[in-house]
């Protein structure tokens, strides 16, 4: 039905552009975002079904601590474990078949996980990461929709320099807890979508010397749609963000500039398949930002992603993205990034897949709280890169062998002066990093 391909096209773009506004630092630590593309039948009880996961494995970091110099490495021990509880046929639904059934007027999906990061250093005692998530729907008719979502995601890996001389360092525990609740409305016609939400965002830190970054967002998105092929659509996306620090007293001493601040942003395209193979998304927008001290700004964003699904076990997709985020350094961050990924499955069982990108960045004027520079430089500008490998081999339905190989680096000729990096949120400018994983997981 048209309601359900409009649906899974406006589900498609949200989830793109949500990848698209996480950071730019390698902190994700537990949380997988396709962890219901990627799971197993499940175990029935009632309505409900129950996907249960487990991965034990181990790894090696090469820059625990993004250091510039006097890298740190160590292996690493992992050991993760989830439980997802979702409605019978919620994901196959949410998929967006536009051969599909019509929506259930109640869906639900919410879950649990945790994993232990075991460092064989004694600079760093045992990792705990966490998330949480619930995801409900109801559709009470083809024409409106109510969708509330909650998600807790817990990193705790360091993002930057040791924050102790010696000995086990402070938590580096990273606490974000976004909420949103979303209207959709749709024409008789399934031609029309407008989707009209709130959504709070709390981010907090475990140690009090993080604590001048704690901060909330309340932001109000409004998103609205025209299916003018059973595929394709016109998209026009509008947004008001408010972003405070929650500790006002500690700001002032912060080793960085940091400040309240309103952002606004829009942006127009298309979103859809060109062909049964190919499909695009263009949007072109505009985003300003409005700081109570230091820099404020304005400029153009742009989003351009095309993919080639070549056969039904190969997939590629090329990405560029133009756009501003908030920063602890400078007020904002722009940046240029350019990304492509493949993925492939030989024989049924093994999954193959490639990922790289590049982010061209540059941050607002870089202050401390009594307005000095607090680098070489009046801005942070430089280059990022990112390249890995990762495969999945399933010996059963419930049994995959995993690896994964990766490179991050910063490329920058900014460096900080007069300040003391055991403080800062992000990572010393110029580093690398080299990160391999190999584990096991049980999942149904």
């Amino acid at each position: 039905m048209r309601c359900c391909s409009t649906l899974g096209l406006a589900l498609a773009f949200a989830a793109v552009l949500g990848t698209a506004l996480l950071s730019a630092t390698a902190d994700a630590q537990v949380f997988d975002p396709d962890r219901a593309a990627r799971e197993g039948p499940g175990f029935k009880a009632g309505r409900l079904v129950l996907h249960p996961g487990l991965s034990v494995g181990g790894g090696y970091d090469s820059n625990v601590f993004l250091q510039s110099s006097d890298e740190l490495s160590s292996f690493i021990l992992l050991v993760q474990g989830y439980l997802d509880l979702a409605t019978e046929g919620t994901i196959r639904q949410s998929e967006g078949d536009a051969n599909a059934a019509e929506p259930q007027k109640i869906q639900f999906r919410g879950g649990i996980g945790a994993d232990y990061l075991h460092y064989f250093t004694d600079r760093i005692g045992g990792v705990v990461g966490a998330d949480a998530h619930i995801n409900f729907a109801y559709n009470p008719s083809k024409v409106f929709s109510l969708v509330i979502n909650d998600e807790f995601r817990r990193t705790a890996r360091p993002f930057s320099d040791p924050n102790t001389q010696q000995g086990t360092t402070i938590s580096y525990g990273r606490n974000m807890n976004t909420a949103s609740l979303n209207l959709v409305g749709r024409s008789k016609s399934q031609l029309l979508e407008g989707t009209l939400g709130y959504t709070n965002r709390l981010e907090f830190f475990d140690a009090n010397i993080y604590g001048y970054g704690n901060n909330i967002s309340h932001r109000v998105p409004a998103t609205f749609s025209w299916l003018f092929f059973p595929s394709s659509a016109l998209v026009y996306n509008v947004e008001y963000v408010n972003q405070q620090f929650v500790n006002p007293t500690e700001i002032d001493t912060s080793p960085t500039l940091l400040s309240k601040n309103n952002r606004v942003s829009n942006m127009v395209g298309y979103n859809g398949a060109i062909t049964e193979r190919f499909s695009l998304t263009a949007m072109l927008g505009y985003a300003a930002g409005f700081y109570e001290i230091g820099q404020s700004f304005d400029d153009v964003i742009a989003r351009v992603e095309l993919r080639w699904q070549a056969r039904p076990t190969i997939g590629v997709s090329l990405r560029y993205d133009r756009d501003i985020r908030p920063s602890f350094i400078g007020n904002f961050v722009l940046f240029n990034r350019i990304h492509a990924d493949t993925t492939f499955t030989l024989m049924g069982a093994l999954q193959l897949g490639i990922k790289a990108w590049a982010s061209f960045y540059k941050t607002g004027l870089a202050l401390s709280p009594d307005g000095t520079l607090i680098g070489n430089q009046p801005i942070r500008e430089g280059t990022r890169v990112y390249a890995g490998i990762f495969g999945e081999y399933r010996f059963k339905p419930w049994l995959a062998l995993f690896a994964d190989l990766g490179y991050l680096a910063d490329f920058t000729d900014f460096r900080y002066v007069g300040l003391s990096s055991d403080v800062l949120l992000d990572p010393v400018a110029d580093y690398q990093r080299f990160e391999a994983w190999l584990g096991i997981r049980v999942f149904y």
